[in-house]
């Protein structure tokens, strides 16, 4: 029997870390497997992990009319070459793209996952821009995975979906969690946080944490102010601050200096996907105050390490929160109610220990074989 081949497709090197294990499932099904993404040492290092040949294309992530007509021609050339019976594709440039590519050289099955639209917060020609885009993307495409629920209703609203193409598996995510890294019990997990807490002297601290890049998007200036408000009254608090900081996406350069200086803050940088867990750990309440997301993977990787959570109501947190049983959703942007969620966390240990306890049951929902196991059925269905 001959394997079928199948292209999963991401615009970004950093991407892999959305797609971890998926193409090692796949290959263990008798799928013969292709990442196409571009070059770097960390998506060569992924293909090596995963079993899967590299497929290197450079694409531009922002509009760049003459270098994506080159990727155009250079995908068109390697699907005329690989032939694959399947392409899955994610993140915007390289899906519009990949799926003309697709439609031009006949793949069969041309699946676009989607993981939330950048238009959300843009204005004017730029946001038309986008939607032109996604709803191109969608018309060569034969299905369409929401990452969730929000991200699938705004796609309808916006007439880029139509409810015959979309599908959101069980409750959402693009690649489900993988319980043997998120596992409260590990012994590196264990040691990782400790290791945290003894370099900080965190043993009798409130910490709330945030992991992520360190962005406006991600709500990091709301998670500052409302921080800041409640270090005055309470200096046994800390912020414990985990990810890249990209100066580019964030308006207010001041803020940057803010959060150096802070003596709340401990601004810990970039950490291995291996160490998240343990990370998470250190932290007695995960917040994630993001205007938007396409589905909010952090909140249900601290919800697996029994760690309460704070969120927004925006497309994608809301999915990944049940709010009320494991973490508590508020507005977006809304300064005031993110402090009243976070002093109310603080304050009641009752409360942080059933969020606790019901996280663990919520992120049952996220197993990443189920997600794995429906994207099967899409492959394989006429």
């Amino acid at each position: 029997m001959t394997k079928k081949k199948i292209i999963i497709g991401i615009t970004n090197e950093s991407s892999v870390s959305l797609i971890l294990g998926q193409l090692a499932h796949f290959k263990s099904l008798g799928y013969k497997t292709y990442l196409l993404a571009p070059y770097s040492l960390r998506s060569a290092a992924f293909c090596q992990n995963e079993g899967c040949e590299h497929l290197i294309v450079n694409v531009e992530r922002e509009i760049s009319i003459i270098k994506d007509l080159k990727s155009l021609y250079s995908i068109i050339k390697i699907f005329y070459k690989i032939k694959p019976d399947i392409i899955n594709l994610g993140t915007p440039k390289i899906s519009l793209l990949g799926m003309i590519a697709g439609f031009i050289t006949g793949v069969e099955k041309r699946v676009y996952t989607c993981r939330g639209f950048r238009f959300e917060h843009e204005k004017g020609l730029k946001k038309q821009i986008l939607i032109l885009m996604e709803k191109g993307t969608v018309l060569f495409s034969h299905k369409v995975i929401c990452i969730s629920k929000s991200v699938e209703k705004i796609g309808i609203e916006n007439r880029i979906f139509k409810n015959h193409k979309t599908i959101v598996i069980h409750k959402g995510s693009s690649n489900g969690l993988n319980f043997n890294l998120f596992n409260p019990l590990n012994k590196e997990n264990i040691n990782y946080k400790e290791n945290i807490v003894k370099k900080y002297n965190l043993e009798n601290t409130f910490v709330y944490g945030f992991l992520g890049r360190i962005v406006d998007r991600k709500g990091i200036k709301e998670l500052f102010e409302a921080f800041n408000e409640i270090y005055k009254n309470n200096k046994n608090v800390k912020l414990l601050l985990i990810g890249p900081i990209e100066i580019s996406q964030i308006s207010d350069k001041n803020l940057i200096e803010k959060i150096s200086q802070h003596p709340g803050i401990i601004n810990y940088g970039k950490v291995k996907q291996e160490d998240v867990p343990g990370a998470m750990m250190a932290m007695d309440v995960f917040v994630l105050p993001a205007w938007w997301e396409g589905f909010g993977n952090v909140l249900v990787q601290a919800a697996a390490m029994g760690v309460p959570v704070i969120s927004t109501n925006g497309t994608g947190t809301i999915d990944a929160v049940s709010d009320g049983f494991n973490g508590i959703l508020v507005p977006v942007a809304d300064i005031n109610a993110l402090k009243n969620a976070m002093l109310k966390l603080y304050s009641d240990k009752a409360l942080r220990n059933e969020f606790a306890i019901n996280g663990l049951e919520w992120v049952k929902n996220f197993d990443r074989n189920m997600i794995w196991n429906e994207m099967d059925k899409i492959y394989n269905t006429p």
